[in-house]
């Protein structure tokens, strides 16, 4: 019995002392926990995070961040899923609005529940325009191009529109003419329809987001005019030439020198015969300036026959006696090549152009001087210098009592479409619109009655222009006309007879030196 008894309170002990210790066990709580500060916040994602510090006794089963747009988000918002258990985790957060304002929470969930961490707020990057470039334009016809834009950025917000837009006014935007051509990222093509033949245009790509409308680079280009139209006349017989001095008086056209040569030609437009005259006895033999006053033609500058040295000798002919007779030099030293002149009345005018080189290794140096010789007088006078840059190989020509210089290669190393006028009663130079093809130089320029024309040339790239253009000088306005009926050439010469243009000869170009010289001669009517 006694040993039944001892056995029942060894029981009951080990029961009270199981009861004892289940009671001190301690109880299982939430976690506890920080959150991470926002990094890297754009348009549309940010980089938080939070650390567990103390798991409550229990296991981490999740962890994250979760977030809103009002204060203490809880997992039934937005969240991210970053693993489980303790210490510190990274989470990405994605698919948030631009240029708003959010409320992030770290959260950890155990047995006993979901904990949060410290709020933190942040704002998202605000959308910016897109970012693009507008395509070259190409397989441009006489009413339509090809064009495009290339967007690298939608800056964040979303694109709902991209083209092209042009017009013949500089920075064109969409509410001028414009293409619709899709709404992603990536590159894009323009069809341009409904242009005019000969035409100016400029054009730049377009796409529209949330911020507003972006535009690329603005770009240029002139319809085609593909009809070429003007009549070859006799060939000119001294030989194919460029750099040559031209000039007309009454029904005839006098073209010498260029090329090394001095020999001297009439072209007679009644029976379009060529009839040779008296060599020229100055020392030039090309890139001389020349012009008539009356019934008598001038030429003067321009390169020393057999060297690179440039003269400024001025020479007189008649055509009534087949003479020649030195006149005043230019009074500048040193001489003067690829100057410009032209002549007013009983005047003659010479300006700008380049001087010798002195070493191999010079940049070259430039006139912006004008001047004025007097026929009765034989007197020069320095006038007002030429207003624009300094250049070269650029074209004179006259209107009434208006002197003009355009184009050319100037002091700043490139080519120019640059259009200046001077007035003859007030000695002052004025700035008028731009050439309206592309910049050049050693293009043709004359003038028909009221009108100017400018054409062929070169910028650099072979074979050179045969686009012509005309100028009004009532409204200031350039206009293309019919392209030149021969091939693309540099340093032609041209002239006008009455309503009539004539040019000829010159010189293909494949950049310097140029090669393909030509010898025929076209007569052009507006």
């Amino acid at each position: 019995m006694k040993r039944f008894l001892k056995i029942i309170v060894i029981v009951f002990l080990a029961i009270g002392t199981i009861a004892i210790m289940q009671s001190c066990k301690k109880k299982p709580s939430p976690p506890m926990l920080t959150t991470e500060n926002v990094l890297k916040a754009t348009q549309t994602s940010a980089v938080s995070g939070g650390n567990v510090t103390n798991d409550g006794g229990s296991e981490i089963t999740a962890r994250g961040v979760c977030w809103g747009t009002t204060q203490n988000p809880t997992i039934s918002s937005s969240k991210t899923t970053d693993g489980t258990g303790t210490g510190s985790f990274t989470s990405n957060i994605t698919g948030l609005t631009a240029n708003a304002f959010y409320y992030i929470r770290a959260y950890a969930t155990n047995n006993e529940g979901t904990s949060y961490g410290n709020e933190v707020a942040f704002n998202t990057n605000p959308v910016a325009l897109a970012t693009l470039i507008t395509t070259s334009v190409s397989a441009i016809t006489t009413t339509s191009a090809i064009s495009g834009g290339e967007i690298s950025s939608d800056g964040g917000g979303t694109i709902t529109t991209s083209g092209i837009c042009w017009s013949t006014s500089q920075n064109p935007t969409i509410a001028d003419n414009k293409t619709t051509d899709g709404s992603v990222t990536g590159s894009f093509t323009s069809n341009l329809a409904g242009l005019n033949p000969g035409i100016t245009y400029f054009v730049r790509a377009y796409v529209v987001n949330n911020a507003g409308v972006a535009y690329g680079i603005q770009l240029r280009f002139t319809t085609s005019f593909e009809q070429s139209i003007g009549t070859q006349k006799a060939d000119f017989p001294g030989g194919a030439r460029f750099s040559s001095a031209s000039f007309s008086i009454g029904t005839k056209v006098y073209i010498g020198l260029g090329s090394n040569a001095k020999d001297f030609w009439e072209w007679d437009q009644a029976i379009n015969a060529w009839t040779r005259k008296a060599d020229y006895p100055g020392n030039s033999s090309g890139a001389a300036v020349s012009f008539s006053i009356g019934t008598k033609g001038y030429i003067g500058t321009g390169i020393i026959y057999g060297t690179s040295d440039f003269t400024n000798e001025f020479w007189e002919y008649d055509p009534a006696t087949n003479s020649w007779t030195q006149k005043a030099s230019l009074p500048t030293t040193p001489g003067r090549a690829s100057a410009v002149g032209f002549s007013i009345g009983s005047k003659g005018y010479i300006g700008i152009g380049i001087k010798p080189s002195t070493g191999a290794a010079d940049l070259p140096e430039y006139y912006q001087d004008f001047w004025e010789w007097d026929q009765a007088t034989n007197v020069w006078t320095k006038k007002s210098d030429f207003g624009g840059y300094t250049r070269n190989e650029a074209v004179g020509f006259s209107i009434g009592d208006k002197g003009y210089i355009g184009t050319g290669y100037t002091d700043q190393g490139n080519y120019t479409r640059e259009f200046w006028e001077w007035d003859q009663t007030t000695n002052v130079w004025t700035k008028k619109s731009d050439f309206g093809g592309d910049a050049r130089a050693g293009a043709v320029g004359f003038a028909i009655g009221e009108k100017g024309y400018i054409g062929t040339g070169y910028a650099g790239v072979p074979p050179g222009y045969k686009d012509f253009w005309e100028w009004n000088q009532a409204t200031n306005t350039w206009t293309q006309k019919s392209n030149f009926g021969g091939i693309e050439r540099v340093y032609a010469v041209g002239v006008s007879i009455g309503n009539r243009g004539y040019i000829g000869l010159g010189s293909l170009a494949n950049d310097r030196p140029f090669y393909g010289y030509f010898k025929d001669f076209w007569e052009y009517i507006p």
